[in-house]
């Protein structure tokens, strides 16, 4: 099969494997950041969007992704993203069939497409998956040492305008200095082009500074955690396989600059989730060659097969990830005021409202250390609790689900129950519950607003995060009964209305 048509077909079924929907929880952050960005036609100096976030210089290394980002349409975004990730692949395999057979390149780039298939979200890290096959690939080209010193110098400069891993761009490139010890000039160059940014020096040394700050324990976040072999089992298999097949392979001489680059990535891999799209993309151009029977090729079909099999393959939004049908409740409410939030769902709060109404957190937790322990706090104290909705004038709140109930003592008999969250820290004579879907619910604090206003819009005796609550008299299962009929036209036959209904029978 020729190698042009084997790329395009690999293009092609990769795109059509990742088609999905957006699921990724700091997509709608960064799309809100393009926005900012290209309406003042400046960056930001501070955060402009969460009201808890500290009042420190943002470093945002990935504000030309984001502004690229805001330029498609939303409606587009699933597909155009599909397509991006098919070229990932694409690309590495072009460059690694020259080396490998084009039935072994094949078989190693399926089994790293789905290697990487759940790390590549609609988010900058994906862009710097493209960006690191497109820097090994030129280190392992032929061009002539100026122009290869210009063209990866060009690459760096892309790459740390869009993710902060641009950092390792010019450790690739001393890797190569075992081929050719001139090429210190194109290492030179690269760490050169790191500082062509808007933010200097500070755009190196903000992400180191964040890894120092996840290594202090200070936030959990699970991109940060390491890759345990029992939730990631194929990172580990590839790495054995590349270890076996440069036991094996007869050009372990030429391929000792690309071993560095690999255990570079793996190391990395291992540390953090959130470094597997970097491995994964660069994996095909990593792989020793080595001799195997074309036929094993066919092999290349199950990792398409099972990515296709487990994949959820609408577009648009992801409704169960993200609170897009109560945030339309609230956005057509009209209710003003500032949202409490977690922080998976502030991106998206961002996009939808800012900047009529300020959300308290996203997912940028480098900016929330403080906020991020006393909202820890506030969850266990409820005098905490209140203090941080009088901080932030919270009027309004976006939370998600608890499947755990908390334990309340009544403090005139010293009676323990265990009651659903949202009725422990949204008590009902103080908040109403005015919208919910399959991700979250929506709270209205009673007293910034008219109670004729509370009475249209509220759900009584609806409790979303256990709907099997049970009530205490046929006249409140009826009223329940009625606002889940009412749920259904608002809101729509989504899972959690209809689990309500079976709670009422």
């Amino acid at each position: 099969m020729p190698r042009r048509v084997a790329a395009i077909a690999l293009l092609l079924v990769v795109a059509g494997a990742a088609v999905g929907p957006i699921r990724s929880y700091d997509f709608f952050w960064h799309l809100a950041t393009g926005r900012w960005i290209v309406e003042h036609r400046a960056l930001p100096v501070f955060d402009p969007f969460a009201l808890a976030s500290a009042h420190v210089p943002w470093i945002n290394g990935e504000w030309l992704w984001e502004v690229v980002a805001y330029g498609v349409p939303l409606t587009a975004v699933s597909w155009i993203n599909a397509l991006f990730v098919g070229a990932i692949f694409a690309t590495a395999f072009w460059f690694v069939s020259p080396d490998l057979d084009w039935p072994i390149a094949l078989l190693v780039t399926s089994f790293a497409f789905a290697g990487a298939a759940d790390r590549l979200g609609v988010r900058p890290a994906e862009a710097a998956a493209l960006l690191i096959v497109c820097a090994i690939a030129l280190l392992g080209s032929k061009l002539p040492l100026q122009r290869l010193a210009i063209a990866y110098a060009i690459v760096t400069i892309i790459w740390i305008n869009t993710h902060p891993s641009a950092l390792l761009a010019p450790v690739l490139a001393a890797t190569t200095l075992m081929i050719d010890v001139r090429r210190w000039v194109v290492a030179a160059a690269s760490a050169v082009a790191l500082l062509v940014n808007p933010f200097g020096w500070r755009a190196i040394a903000a992400p180191l500074e964040l890894t120092s700050l996840v290594s202090s324990g200070e936030f959990v976040n699970a991109e940060w955690l390491p890759s345990s072999p029992a939730l990631f089992p194929l990172l580990y298999a590839s790495a054995i396989a590349v270890v076996v097949a440069f036991l094996f392979s007869p050009r372990k001489r030429q391929f000792l600059w690309r071993a560095e680059v690999f255990v570079i990535l793996a190391i990395l891999a291992f540390q953090h989730v959130r470094n597997q799209s970097l491995y994964f993309a660069a994996l095909p151009l990593l792989f020793p060659p080595i001799r195997i029977p074309r036929a094993t090729a066919i092999l290349a079909i199950a990792p398409f097969a099972w990515v296709y099999a487990h994949t959820d393959h609408h577009t648009g939004i992801d409704a169960e990830r993200f609170p897009v049908r109560a945030v339309a409740q609230l956005q057509r409410s009209g209710l003003p005021g500032n949202i409490y939030n977690v922080d998976q769902f502030g991106g998206y709060l961002e996009w939808t409202f800012y900047p009529q109404r300020r959300v308290l957190t996203d997912g940028r937790n480098e900016l929330f250390g403080d906020f991020i322990t006393q909202d820890a706090q506030a969850r266990r104290d409820s005098r905490v609790w209140h203090a941080l909705l009088q901080k932030y004038r919270i009027d309004l709140a976006v939370d998600e689900y608890q499947s755990d109930r908390v334990e309340v003592v009544d403090v005139a008999t010293g009676e323990r129950r265990h009651l659903p969250a949202s009725l422990v820290r949204y008590r009902r004579r103080d908040w109403a519950l005015i919208a919910f879907d399959d991700a979250a619910m929506v709270f209205a604090r009673r007293a910034a607003f008219a109670p004729d206003t509370m009475a249209r819009r509220e759900y009584r005796f609806l409790v979303p995060d256990d709907p099997h609550i049970g009530y205490l008299n046929d006249a409140i299962r009826n009223a329940a009964r009625g606002e889940i009929a009412r749920a259904r036209r608002e809101i729509g036959d989504i899972n959690v209305v209809r689990e309500l209904e079976r709670g009422t029978k």
